[in-house]
């Protein structure tokens, strides 16, 4: 049986499970939910929250990283060995620690704290830049020869601070080549040509 995903119609927390379907063509449905669904549906999820993920084998998981992770484990995008897993682990959490940042800014403080962000964002983008130039020049993925989950997450967040900020990755080339060549996978480009795609907002609330 196919999985099915359950989330709002937003790319927000779902997108990067999305794009793993999209690039990889694994059997998928999706089941959106409407916001004003949520509050009767809320306490029925496990943590309340979306996205969930009904794995079509009584195996129904919430957090949008261990939904992730295991879609990886099953169709090859955690690496060629337990180093690469570590490692691809490793990136994934430095992700996490960006996104928490950029979604507090959209959700509490965008208007007043939008400018600072900005200012402080090189910082982070700096160390990613580091960690895929130690891979092959940066010429690839962030860990060993083929894609990973974690890719998908760190194209997910390059390409949400475009949107923010459109020459937030000007000083540096690394990061901006990785995401122009993600976004250029066929499979992916052509999902992002979407109508699907295009009219859905980055986030809840609107702000993006």
């Amino acid at each position: 049986m196919p999985y099915k995903l359950i989330y709002f119609n937003v790319r927000g927390l779902g997108e990067v499970t999305r794009y793993m379907f999209k690039d990889n063509d694994i059997a998928h449905e999706e089941q959106l939910v409407e916001f004003a669904d949520w509050p009767a549906l809320k306490p029925t999820m496990l943590y309340g929250q979306l996205p969930v993920l009904d794995c079509g084998d009584g195996l129904v998981l919430a957090q949008s990283v261990a939904i992730i992770r295991h879609i990886a484990r099953e169709n090859g995008l955690y690496g060629s060995d337990n180093k690469e897993a570590a490692l691809i682990d490793q990136l994934g959490d430095g992700e996490l620690d960006v996104r928490k940042k950029y979604m507090a800014l959209i959700y509490q403080n965008y208007e007043a704290g939008k400018e600072d962000y900005l200012k402080d964002l090189p910082n982070g983008l700096a160390q990613f830049e580091a960690l895929l130039k130690s891979n092959n020049e940066g010429s690839g993925f962030f860990v060993g020869s083929k894609i990973s989950w974690a890719d998908y997450k760190m194209f997910d967040l390059l390409d949400n601070h475009l949107i923010l900020s459109s020459p937030c990755l000007d000083a540096f080339p690394l990061l901006k080549a990785f995401h122009s060549r993600i976004a250029a996978r066929p499979k992916l480009a052509a999902y992002r040509e979407t109508e699907q795609f295009t009219t859905r907002n980055i986030n809840g609330n609107g702000k993006q």
